[in-house]
């Protein structure tokens, strides 16, 4: 059977496209709304209403993913998303944008969007069977694209602002995702009918059944139990920890800066590197999770000696280098457990937890932070991981990540009678 390795690399294209989409609505949208309004009220009422979808849209969308299927999930939630964003500046500079408006096109925005990170994900596997190449490879690429996004998108959003203004970020923004939405559109070929008995079910009944997966995959419901605990320790490192550490300890708020870029490039680096090294080193995909976490939480306690910026950037670097196979590695035991027609419902619900996570994560290090000082929040943090890795090496579920993975039938993931054999060393 010939390869095609065209369809792989056009999803991948319109992965990085929507990523880039992404990284500028983040630079942009405030200083719009913020020039626009002149309001630090209405600028944060806008970050709320461009975020608050993420914690219930992708559970939501992962329904209709396994109703119409990825391919065209993908396409209509980055038109959508293109259409929303760019009608911003487009009904401003026309007939007017009260501010309920805006917020409702932000809301709007964030709740088509949202799905297709896990629309496209659900199409990976096929694609990279017929390209011939390795399902690591495959979501490793995928998976740096909101990094890659993120470190490349929004210093270019920042100076495109500069020099052009806002409002031409906010077009350029709704450009790349309608130009994502165009390349799966005419490039990547639709998926083969796949038998789905649970087609005609109703919405709730069909995303009961995408949590019942995770009951009857004890290995998913391991894997999002930890990614929620994670999370839950991990997402107030950036936001919340490192602004508070480049301001108090190393004296100066601008050399966050340096320590977000290091982060970035530490966790591209890391997830280019992961498909290479799981051929020969990172052989156990459990001990790569649980490894890359004890590096992360070492990292953690080594900042409470309060080092100064040039060994606090090599540490961030080391940091993100750390955290870059998570991601890989989690998505591709999903991809190999979760049957096709499941596949955005369990993506979309794990998505969602993992968000739910990270605001109960940030209000309690900010406890932590104003009560007991930084130095307390980070070893308090990186204890936590290694009680957490400690506990987890008892799991019996985690251990299936490193089995072959067993014949799944019904639309519930029922698993056959496949022996399990261990695929690593």
């Amino acid at each position: 059977m010939p390869r095609r390795r065209g369809p792989l690399s056009v999803l991948l294209s319109a992965q990085y496209l929507s990523a880039f989409g992404n990284a500028v609505t983040i630079v942009t949208v405030p200083l719009y709304v913020l020039g626009a309004t002149g309001s630090p009220i209405a600028t944060g009422l806008a970050g709320f209403a461009n975020a608050l979808p993420l914690i219930f849209a992708g559970a939501i969308g992962g329904v209709i993913i396994d109703r119409i299927g990825g391919r065209r999930m993908s396409v209509l939630s980055d038109l959508f998303a293109g259409v929303l964003i760019g009608l911003v500046p487009l009904l401003d500079q026309t007939v007017g944008l009260p501010l309920p408006l805006l917020m409702a096109l932000l809301f709007g925005r964030t709740v088509v969007a949202t799905p297709a990170q896990a629309a496209r994900l659900s199409l990976i596997k096929p694609l990279a069977e017929g390209a011939g190449v390795r399902l690591e490879s495959a979501n490793s690429w995928f998976q740096a694209a909101p990094r890659l996004g993120l470190v490349v998108g929004a210093p270019l959003a920042g100076l495109l602002v500069a020099v052009s203004g806002s409002v031409a970020g906010m077009y350029v923004d709704s450009a790349t995702f309608l130009i994502a939405s165009a390349l799966v559109a005419f490039a990547v070929p639709r998926a083969r009918p796949t038998a789905n008995p649970g087609g005609k079910l109703g919405f709730f009944r069909q995303l009961t059944e995408g949590l019942a997966v995770v009951k009857t995959i004890p290995v998913i419901g391991a894997m999002t139990s930890f990614v929620f605990v994670t999370n839950f320790l991990d997402d107030a490192f950036t936001p919340l920890m490192l602004p508070v550490y480049a301001k108090e300890i190393l004296g100066n708020g601008e050399y966050l800066g340096w320590l977000l870029a290091a982060s970035g490039c530490g966790a591209i680096a890391g997830t280019f590197l992961y498909p290479p090294l799981s051929r020969r080193f990172l052989l156990s995909r459990r001990y790569t999770l649980l490894g890359c976490f004890a590096v992360i939480a070492a990292l953690r306690l080594l900042m409470v000696a309060h080092p100064g910026l040039v060994v606090m950037v090599a540490l961030t670097f080391a940091s993100g280098l750390a955290a870059g196979p998570l991601n890989p590695v989690l998505s591709t035991v999903m991809l190999e457990r979760v049957p096709e027609q499941l596949r955005g419902r369990v993506f979309g619900l794990s998505g969602a937890v993992a968000m739910a996570a990270a605001p109960l994560g940030i209000l309690c290090a900010g406890w932590v932070v104003d009560g007991s000082g930084l130095t307390t929040a980070l070893a308090c943090f990186g204890t936590a991981y290694f009680v957490l890795i400690l506990v987890s090496l008892r799991s019996r579920a985690l251990r299936d990540m490193d089995a072959a993975p067993a014949t799944v039938t019904g639309e519930t993931g029922e698993t056959g009678e496949t022996e399990k054999e261990p695929a690593h060393g």
